[in-house]
Order: C-alpha cells, then structure tokens, then sequence
C-alpha cells in the first residue's frame, strides 16, 4: 500500500492548455513522462473559465464536483451532464466533443480516466461515521479524503491525501472527525 499526500502529486496544464490539473495517480506510472498512454489516470483540475475539455479518444471518463457551485457539461449530440451536485460522480466518452459552463464561479472536479480497451474502472463516494474496511481485489483501489481525516491503521490521513492499495492489499479506515467523506475509485485491467 502506498500513502500519498498532496506535495507527491504533480500539477500539470490540461492537455488542452485551457487549465490546471493535479495529477495524483496514473497507471503505468511511467506514462505521462514516457508519452505512452497511460490505462488510467486519477487526478483533480481547477476549472476557472467556461470552455472545452481535452478530448481523450479511447477512453471511459468519471468526474464528480468537489468543490464550488459546479457547472454544465454540453456533450455534442449526447446532451447535458449535470455537475451542480458535489460528490456525484457523472461518466462519460472521451470521444465526445464536450463544453463545459461553471454555474456561479470557479469549480474543482475528481477525475478518473480509464482506457476502454485495457480496464474498467468507477468512482463512487462513500462517506464513513464508523470504521470500514476495504479491499483491493483483483483490481487497484484509491482512497482520496475529500472532507474529514482519519486513521487508516496506524496511519493518519488527512484531506487531500491518498491511499492506493493493489491487488489482495486491504486496509480499515476509522474516521477521526464526525464524517469523513473518501473518494473511492476502482480500477482493473482486463
């Protein structure tokens, strides 16, 4: 299991220039900097401006609001996605020619990339007043903390870090707050 806090993430432009996005986890790890594609990428990206998102041909998109008003999505010939809600996670094809609109200022959204043909993935968001255990399967499991800290064994954790374990790893997580809010994202090659 590997613990990774926010000063382990990398900040890069979006692929489309128009924005910031903070890296925390992409798979195989060397695929950004190689200029391979990657299997799937999780990451979170400051929206300031109303405008396009990167198209990412190939692959499934999952995307929730975690901070601000949220915004629209236009999803060409597909309709609309609704981002007004924190902590819902939405999905949709990166082939799609997608706009987005920010509702009433700027937004911060979670994001799991997952290319279709090598894995599945989801995002779901689960929001603990008691310990819970999880396990990693036959899959690759990532807790972020979105709101709250905790104790994940021995180990604090606190907003903004990450918890990844791999296949068969399982870790119990105590919320040492009122709630602790995780968002929980899966992925499996396949």
């Amino acid at each position: 299991m590997r613990h990774l806090r926010p000063e382990d993430y990398r900040v890069m432009p979006w692929k489309n220039g128009g924005g910031v996005t903070t890296e925390i986890a992409i798979y195989p790890e060397d695929a950004g900097l190689s200029g391979a594609g990657f299997t799937w990428r999780v990451s979170i990206a400051e929206v300031t401006v109303d405008g396009p998102f990167s198209r990412f041909p190939g692959y499934d998109r999952h995307i929730m609001t975690i901070a601000g008003k949220g915004m629209m999505l236009a999803a060409e010939g597909h309709g609309a996605i609704d981002l007004s809600q924190r902590f819902v996670p939405r999905e949709f094809s990166g082939d799609w020619d997608v706009d987005g609109k920010l509702i009433d200022g700027p937004v911060r959204d979670f994001n799991l990339m997952v290319a279709r043909e090598r894995a599945k993935g989801g995002l779901t968001v689960e929001t603990l007043s008691d310990r819970r255990r999880h396990a990693a399967e036959d899959d690759t499991l990532l807790l972020n903390v979105l709101e709250g800290d905790g104790i994940a064994e021995a180990r604090v954790i606190a907003e903004g870090d990450t918890l990844v374990l791999s296949a068969g790893e399982s870790i119990s997580v105590t919320p040492a707050s009122a709630e602790l809010r995780l968002a929980v994202v899966r992925a499996r090659e396949v």
